[in-house]
């Protein structure tokens, strides 16, 4: 489920939620406010206090919160941790190489993973 936050004028914290598209992410940059399905995510990145989100068509969002933020939305989604600072929508992952330690998606793009997020991703396809 996404959630659209709505805010008080003069008040900087979250006064309350409410769900409005089922598949989409809605994403508040400095200058637009983006709406784009949740699938066309290849994965997003913690950078700092931000979020780099990575479309399949190879745009790039900088969004001004937190991984941890966006987590169980993502999550509910299709996504997997799969390192400490990344998050892969599972619709775009390809294969793992061993050797290099990297997760490659659909792009042959390369991302990190960290081992036993790894072994998690596999125990859950056992179940």
């Amino acid at each position: 489920m996404v959630y659209f936050l709505i805010y008080v004028p003069n008040e900087s914290v979250m006064t309350k939620t409410r769900p409005i598209l089922s598949d989409h992410l809605v994403l508040n940059t400095n200058e637009q406010i983006l709406v784009f399905p949740i699938h066309e995510i290849l994965y997003a990145k913690a950078h700092t206090s931000y979020t780099v989100f990575v479309e399949v068509s190879g745009k790039s969002w900088n969004i001004s919160k937190p991984l941890g933020f966006f987590e169980s939305t993502l999550l509910s989604h299709g996504f997997f941790r799969i390192h400490r600072s990344y998050m892969i929508n599972l619709q775009h992952l390809r294969r793992f190489d061993k050797v290099e330690g990297l997760a490659y998606l659909i792009n042959e793009e390369p991302v990190p993973y960290n081992k036993d997020h790894v072994k998690k991703l596999i125990q859950l396809s056992e179940e």
